[in-house]
C-alpha cells in the first residue's frame, strides 16, 4: 500500500467572520460556475500563476474581480517565465482590480479589510467570495510510521513531481521482500 492522500489548505492569517464564502483555489475551480453572486476577491500570497490565472478566468466570465497581493506587481514569480508584463496587461484588459502592497486582515459580511504593507493603513472592499491561492500542507491524518507515501501527502507541489515520486515509490515498494504467514519472506521480484 502506498499512501497518496493529497493535501489540505494551509493556515489563514486573517480573521474569517460569517457572511462571506472563503474557498481554496482548488475548491473554487471545482465550483467555478456555482460561486455565490457578487464581487470575488482572489488572495495571492505566493505571486505565481495560480492567483493571476484565477483572477483572469473569473473576470473573463464576467465576475467583478480583485486580486490582492503583498507585492508591488501582481504575479511577481511570473518574471521567471517571462510572462510578468503580459499577465498584468491581460489582467488590466479583462478589468481585474489589482490591490497591490496589500494584506488581507479580515473577511465577513460581504466585505474584506485590506491593510497596506508599508503604512498599515486599512481600507474595506466589497466581496462575496474570497479565493485563497496560498500554499497547501500535506494531508497526514492517515499516515502511520513506515507507510510508503508519495505525492501531495508528502509535500504539495506540481503534478509532474508527484507522479514522478509516485512511480519511484511504486518501484521501491515492488522490490521489497513479500512477507507471508507461511514462513520467511519470499525473494524480491526482479524485472518490470
Amino acid at each position: 500500500m502506498v499512501l497518496t492522500t493529497g493535501s489540505v489548505p494551509g493556515p489563514r492569517n486573517y480573521d474569517i467572520r460569517p457572511g462571506t464564502t472563503v474557498l481554496d483555489a482548488a475548491d473554487a475551480l471545482l465550483r467555478i460556475d456555482d460561486l455565490p453572486t457578487g464581487p470575488v476577491l482572489v488572495l495571492d500570497p505566493i505571486g505565481d500563476a495560480v492567483g493571476v490565472g484565477l483572477a483572469e478566468l473569473l473576470a473573463e466570465r464576467g465576475r467583478t474581480t480583485s486580486l490582492v497581493t503583498q507585492d508591488q506587481v501582481a504575479g511577481t514569480k511570473l518574471a521567471i517565465t517571462g510572462d510578468l508584463a503580459d499577465a498584468n496587461a491581460r489582467l488590466q484588459r479583462v478589468g481585474v482590480h489589482r490591490e497591490l502592497r496589500s494584506l488581507l486582515r479580515e473577511v465577513g459580511d460581504g466585505r474584506a479589510v485590506l491593510e497596506d504593507c508599508w503604512t498599515a493603513e486599512q481600507r474595506t472592499v466589497e466581496c462575496a467570495v474570497v479565493i485563497h491561492c496560498g500554499h497547501r500542507l500535506p494531508e497526514e491524518s492517515l499516515y502511520r510510521q513506515g507507510t510508503p507515501r508519495a505525492g501531495d501527502c508528502v509535500a504539495p507541489r506540481t503534478v509532474l513531481e508527484a507522479v514522478l515520486e509516485g512511480r519511484r515509490t511504486a518501484v521501491r515498494v515492488g522490490s521489497m521482500p513479500v512477507i507471508t504467514e507461511a514462513g520467511p519472506p519470499a525473494p524480491a521480484r526482479s524485472g518490470p
